[in-house]
Order: structure tokens, then C-alpha cells, then sequence
């Protein structure tokens, strides 16, 4: 085999630096939202030089996991280079597209949960419905995190470990949509009742009522949105 040239040792070192950032990201070891090390750091780390961190970095800001911010540092961003990209995607998508693909996700999610979830499953159900009861009293942003969070575990419960990333990666998108419904203490209840019915779909192994019950929930979603759009987000 010949021996690298000097631009190919320098590429293979920067991909490794980068394949090792990329896996500090992904196990949340440097999690989101959080300024990584400096590039004097960093060589001292990989026992690299300061081109190759830098080439490292680029690649990585480049694919969406990194953000250099002047005069700050460069945070993460993104875990994967898929939310990233969804990341991205959503921000410019139409909120009715994303609905759209959350009632595909969700729909089958629920169905696929009333086949497959034990009693257990039910109960955590429950209790994280209780959790999003009880953060209407702190801010709409968590009661959004709390109601994302109850919904993932039902994506969990379909068994489809694929679907599971990337109703992850639309979360921010999602959460954007779900704001609204705190600020409006009837649209809330409404909001909770159609989620008791769909444990309750759930709890009974009824697959046909559950996906029904699931693409109400996303129904009554994009009414609230529809409707606080159309007010300019007044009450």
C-alpha cells in the first residue's frame, strides 16, 4: 500500500477529529445549546494541530451539528446530522405540512401502541399525562414539552425505533405549534379529554379507536393553531 501524502493524512486526521466531536455530540456529552471546548483545547485532546481542529470544525458546522458564533465560541446545535437537516427543513415548512406528517406519525404510532402495550405501559401513560396537567400552572412552553414528551412514548410504544428519531428530530417544530393551547384554558381541557381518550383507546387494545382518537388530537391542534394565527396570537 503507498504511504499517504501529506493532504491525505491531514484529511484522515480531521475526519477522525471529527468522527470523535461527532461522537462527544451525539452521546450528549456535549449537549445541545452548549459551547464546546476552544480550538487550543481541542489539540491538546486529539493531539492534533490547530488545522486539523479546524478543518474538524468546519465539517461539522458545515452539516448542521455546530454553530460558530463571532466573538462567543461554536455551540452545538444538533445531535445528528438528520435533525439537524429536519431542523432546518421544519423551520421553513408550512405549519400544515408538519401536522400533516405528525398525523401520519402519530395515527399509526397509536395504533400500533394498542397492540403492543402492556398494563405498565398504560399506567406511565397516565402518569405523564398527569405531568402535563400539573405544568399548566408554569409556563406554555412546558406544558408543550410535556405533552411532546407524552406523545413520544406512545411513537416508543409502536416499536419502530426509526420513527422514534425522527419525531425527536421534528420536536422544536412541534412544540412551536402546541404553545397556543395553554393560553387558552378551554381549548386545554378539550386538549386534555382527547388525551384521556386515547389511553383509554390504549388501555383497551383498540387499535381502530385509537388511531381515530390520535387524529382528533391532531385535528383540534390545527384548529388552535389556525385560530391563533388568525387573531395574531391575541386572546
Amino acid at each position: 500500500m503507498s504511504e499517504l501524502s501529506p493532504l491525505e493524512r491531514r484529511s484522515t486526521l480531521s475526519e477522525l477529529a471529527a468522527a470523535r466531536m461527532r461522537e462527544l455530540i451525539s452521546t450528549e456529552q456535549w449537549p445541545v445549546d452548549t459551547r464546546i471546548p476552544s480550538e487550543h483545547e481541542l489539540v491538546g485532546r486529539f493531539d492534533v494541530s490547530r488545522n486539523t481542529v479546524r478543518e474538524a470544525l468546519r465539517a461539522l458546522v458545515h452539516t448542521g451539528l455546530l454553530e460558530a458564533r463571532i466573538g462567543d465560541g461554536t455551540y452545538v446545535v444538533a445531535t445528528s446530522e438528520l435533525r439537524a437537516a429536519l431542523l432546518r427543513r421544519s423551520a421553513t415548512s408550512a405549519a400544515e405540512d408538519v401536522l400533516a406528517l405528525r398525523l401520519l406519525f402519530e395515527e399509526y404510532a397509536a395504533g400500533r401502541a394498542a397492540l403492543r402495550a402492556k398494563p405498565e405501559d398504560v399506567q406511565k401513560l397516565e402518569q405523564l399525562l398527569d405531568a402535563t396537567a400539573a405544568s399548566k400552572v408554569a409556563s406554555s412552553e412546558e406544558y408543550a414539552n410535556r405533552d411532546i414528551e407524552f406523545h413520544r412514548e406512545i411513537i416508543v410504544l409502536s416499536g419502530n425505533s426509526l420513527l422514534v428519531d425522527l419525531y425527536d428530530h421534528l420536536g422544536a417544530a412541534l412544540v412551536d405549534m402546541l404553545t397556543p393551547l395553554i393560553e387558552s384554558e378551554p381549548d386545554a381541557a378539550e386538549h386534555e379529554r382527547l388525551h384521556r381518550d386515547l389511553v383509554a383507546a390504549i388501555a383497551s387494545q383498540d387499535e381502530t379507536s385509537a388511531r381515530h382518537a390520535s387524529s382528533l388530537l391532531v385535528a383540534h391542534t390545527r384548529s388552535v393553531h389556525e385560530h391563533h394565527v388568525g387573531t395574531g396570537g391575541q386572546q
